[in-house]
């Protein structure tokens, strides 16, 4: 689905009365759509599949034709999807103590992604994980992400909306104003 996609759910459950983000109000989904949102995060995931078909060599084999800079795009893609979380709940929620945890969702599940298929980014960050310990270890991080993420939309579900601050009020315009 989507990193902004997260946390733009996020922003509208935590403004929805609380107990209704999921049934009555805005945005009217069940928790499981906030955790398929943050455990495919698509903007990463899409950039990740051009820069491996631009940095690997699949002449006979797909093998990393330049690991240091598959290396640095693992990483910046890493940061990149932390940023694309952080900027709408910045902009258009309030950030509280769960977003510090909601910021590392999207990296973890990118992380997992990259894990389960072969000729990755991953390979460039971490070359001596191969095998069935590299896919278990994805696995059990992708369940682990999913219990975390529709724990998390629960609390966003539950918690009160931001007050608004009340605007001050001008002259009646009934009233007579003197000088």
């Amino acid at each position: 689905m989507s990193t902004l996609v997260y946390a733009q759910l996020t922003n509208v459950r935590e403004n929805a009365p609380p107990g209704e983000s999921t049934t009555t109000s805005n945005p009217g989904l069940g928790t499981y759509v906030d955790a398929l949102a943050a455990l495919v995060p698509s903007e990463v995931l899409s950039l990740h599949a051009l820069i491996i078909a631009t940095l690997t060599d699949t002449t006979n084999t797909v093998v990393p034709a330049d690991v240091p800079t598959l290396r640095a795009a693992f990483w910046g893609l890493i940061a990149l999807s932390v940023i694309l979380y952080a900027i709408p709940r910045l902009l258009g929620g309030s950030w509280d103590r769960y977003d510090w945890i909601r910021t590392l969702i999207a990296p973890a599940a990118f992380f997992a992604w990259t894990m389960l298929q072969r000729a990755t980014a991953f390979d460039a960050a971490f070359p001596g994980m191969t095998g069935g310990a590299r896919t278990v270890a994805a696995l059990f991080l992708a369940v682990i992400l999913g219990l975390i993420t529709t724990s998390l939309s629960t609390l966003a579900d539950r918690k009160h909306p931001p007050a608004t601050p009340a605007l001050p009020k001008g002259p009646d315009p009934g009233q007579q104003v003197t000088h």
